[in-house]
């Protein structure tokens, strides 16, 4: 993450990593854009489906549904 912070602020954009924690991951995101107004979500995702997205859930699902915030998905397996 920190070589693409570094590859996008020297393009002159913005770019601020955050940590937190809480119960619900897609949840706790939504409350830090709104208290940080934030104008772009970028996530990886697993692109699981079927079974294992019904066992494990979606967060970048439920971010894409739910949330306000514009998103990027960046699939994680594709190199």
């Amino acid at each position: 993450m920190a070589i693409l912070n570094t590859q996008l602020k020297q393009k002159g954009l913005e770019v601020t990593g955050l940590v937190t924690s809480g119960f619900d991951a897609a949840s706790e995101i939504e409350k830090v854009c709104k208290k940080n107004d934030i104008d772009l979500i970028i996530m990886s995702t697993h692109g699981r489906s079927g079974l294992d997205r019904w066992l494990m859930g979606s967060v970048a699902e439920k971010v894409l549904r739910y949330g306000e915030v514009p998103l990027l998905l960046i699939n994680a397996r594709a190199n």
